[in-house]
């Protein structure tokens, strides 16, 4: 099972290289499935509490190498101390502080094992050299959940959101029950004591609150348009159709024949509606949807993949986000809320030894 903090790194990838990653062709009309379903996976794994529970890398294809490791703290934060050994509180050694708060080595030590456990028994955790720098990238995400949850505790309390003792021991029932198995049984198989369980509802619980109270804001309608692309990655191909559709050739019938976008080219390039502010595609392909008038085509234009002939079928000025589209809004807002909070903190990292 997967630790709930473990991060998704598919989504520190830039939309635009998103999109052109999702295999060989490109995959437009995937990507604001993907990158939401991903987000929801990452406002569960933003609480960084540790401990086993529901897998969470199913929204993430596999990493084929090693991930780059990227540092959310700000330039502003403190320094690391290079004391060895870092320092203690109460007895405890600590990894990092936040604000003051202390995150202790024993705690990010257990779930940087259990994340690399689970990792292993799904096959990720690759041998040698490769997976040398994925454990360096597990041990660097889980102390940034563990940041984060500190930064989403703290605004918590400043935004009066808590935890009902109800709403605690109703998320608590899923642990029990579903294979006949008593709450015992199940600490036991995860290797946890049932304050870590209690610990780590209460902080997914809080996160999902303040998730909501962030997002809530978000407007729940844009201005959309209805395109269809045809893509192709050569230049003179893209010229070629853009003459045979100046002659009078169906837009459709034309993607469906000659587009290389094996996701959209069987429904004539529909791309369906989408908004100008949320990035889901190529900056240069939403740009030139919006600036054209309903009925007319592009001129081919250049993305990183290759070369897009848009048409644009309909306008709205205030259509309803649907469900994805809203949801990759709102987590947008969300990891935009975060990385302002990283901004504003004093977090101080302890190397150990």
């Amino acid at each position: 099972m997967v630790p709930m903090l473990l991060r998704l790194n598919w989504l520190r990838i830039p939309a635009r290289q998103r999109w052109l990653a999702n295999s060989g062709a490109t995959r437009t009309r995937t990507v604001a499935a993907t990158a939401a379903t991903a987000l929801m996976a990452l406002s569960v794994c933003l609480s960084g509490c540790g401990g086993a529970a529901t897998p969470t890398l199913a929204a993430t294809p596999p990493p084929t190498s090693a991930p780059t490791v990227t540092t959310d703290t700000p330039e502003s934060a403190a320094t690391p101390s290079n004391t060895p050994g870092g320092q203690t509180e109460d007895g405890r050694r600590l990894i990092a502080r936040v604000n003051g708060q202390p995150i202790f080595l024993d705690v990010y030590e257990k779930q940087v094992t259990q994340t690399e456990r689970a990792l292993s028994e799904q096959g990720i955790l690759a041998q040698g050299a490769a997976g040398d720098a994925q454990r360096t990238q597990v041990r660097e995400n889980v102390l940034k959940g563990l940041i984060d949850q500190a930064l989403i505790e703290q605004a918590a309390a400043r935004m009066g959101i808590t935890v009902t003792a109800d709403e605690l021991n109703q998320s608590l029932q899923v642990f029990t029950g579903a294979d006949g198995g008593s709450l015992d049984d199940w600490l036991a198989a995860n290797g946890m004591t049932m304050d870590e369980l209690v610990a780590m509802q209460s902080a997914q619980l809080l996160a999902g609150k303040v998730i909501a109270a962030v997002s809530a804001a978000v407007p729940t309608s844009a201005e959309q348009v209805h395109a269809r692309h045809i893509f192709v990655a050569e230049a003179a191909k893209a010229q070629t159709l853009a003459e045979r559709l100046k002659a009078g050739e169906n837009f459709a019938a034309l993607a469906q024949q000659e587009s290389e976008d094996t996701s959209t080219a069987a429904n004539g390039g529909d791309l369906g509606w989408f908004p100008r502010d949320v990035p889901m595609m190529p900056p240069v392909l939403v740009e030139t949807a919006f600036a054209l008038q309903i009925g007319e085509v592009s001129e081919p234009v250049q993305s990183e993949a290759g070369y897009h002939i848009v048409r644009v079928d309909a306008r709205e000025p205030s259509r309803p986000l649907s469900p994805e589209l809203l949801l990759y809004a709102q987590q947008s807002a969300f990891e935009k809320w975060l990385a302002e909070q990283r901004s504003k903190a004093t977090i101080e990292r302890y190397q150990v030894g």
